[in-house]
Protein backbone atom coordinates (compact mmCIF):
# COMPACT_ATOMS: atom_id res chain seq x y z
CA UNK A 1 0.00 0.00 0.00
CA UNK A 2 3.01 2.28 0.52
CA UNK A 3 3.73 2.22 -3.22
CA UNK A 4 0.21 3.46 -4.01
CA UNK A 5 0.63 6.33 -1.54
CA UNK A 6 3.98 7.27 -3.12
CA UNK A 7 2.47 7.12 -6.61
CA UNK A 8 -0.42 9.37 -5.64
CA UNK A 9 1.98 11.88 -4.07
CA UNK A 10 4.19 12.05 -7.17
CA UNK A 11 1.54 12.15 -9.90
CA UNK A 12 0.52 15.82 -9.51
CA UNK A 13 4.13 16.87 -10.16
CA UNK A 14 5.13 14.48 -12.95
CA UNK A 15 3.52 12.08 -15.43
CA UNK A 16 4.14 8.34 -15.22
CA UNK A 17 3.63 5.25 -17.34
CA UNK A 18 1.86 2.39 -15.57
CA UNK A 19 3.26 -1.08 -16.29
CA UNK A 20 1.05 -3.99 -15.20
CA UNK A 21 1.51 -7.76 -15.31
CA UNK A 22 -1.43 -8.82 -17.45
CA UNK A 23 -0.54 -12.48 -17.91
CA UNK A 24 1.89 -14.95 -16.37
CA UNK A 25 2.88 -18.53 -17.14
CA UNK A 26 5.15 -20.91 -15.28
CA UNK A 27 7.34 -19.75 -12.45
CA UNK A 28 7.23 -15.96 -12.33
CA UNK A 29 8.44 -13.44 -9.72
CA UNK A 30 5.14 -11.50 -9.51
CA UNK A 31 1.48 -12.33 -9.95
CA UNK A 32 -1.00 -10.98 -12.49
CA UNK A 33 -1.99 -7.49 -11.37
CA UNK A 34 1.46 -6.52 -10.07
CA UNK A 35 2.39 -3.02 -11.21
CA UNK A 36 5.04 -0.35 -11.29
CA UNK A 37 4.84 3.30 -12.24
CA UNK A 38 7.71 4.59 -14.35
CA UNK A 39 8.55 8.27 -13.93
CA UNK A 40 11.32 10.05 -15.80
CA UNK A 41 13.51 9.98 -12.69
CA UNK A 42 12.06 7.22 -10.50
CA UNK A 43 10.22 3.91 -10.30
CA UNK A 44 7.41 3.17 -7.86
CA UNK A 45 6.57 -0.50 -7.32
CA UNK A 46 7.99 -3.52 -9.15
CA UNK A 47 6.98 -6.22 -11.59
CA UNK A 48 9.66 -8.55 -10.29
CA UNK A 49 13.05 -7.14 -11.23
CA UNK A 50 15.54 -8.65 -13.60
CA UNK A 51 15.75 -8.27 -17.35
CA UNK A 52 11.96 -8.11 -17.86
CA UNK A 53 11.64 -5.15 -15.52
CA UNK A 54 14.67 -3.43 -17.06
CA UNK A 55 13.15 -3.77 -20.54
CA UNK A 56 9.74 -2.61 -19.34
CA UNK A 57 11.27 0.52 -17.81
CA UNK A 58 13.14 1.33 -21.01
CA UNK A 59 10.01 0.83 -23.14
CA UNK A 60 7.86 2.91 -20.78
CA UNK A 61 10.33 5.79 -20.82
CA UNK A 62 10.67 5.60 -24.60
CA UNK A 63 6.88 5.65 -25.01
CA UNK A 64 6.69 8.69 -22.72
CA UNK A 65 9.50 10.43 -24.56
CA UNK A 66 11.72 10.44 -21.49
CA UNK A 67 14.61 8.34 -22.60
Amino acid sequence: MRELHTLLQRLPAAPAVLVTVARAAGSVPREVGAWMAVFGDAIVGTIGGGQLEHQAIARARAAAGAG
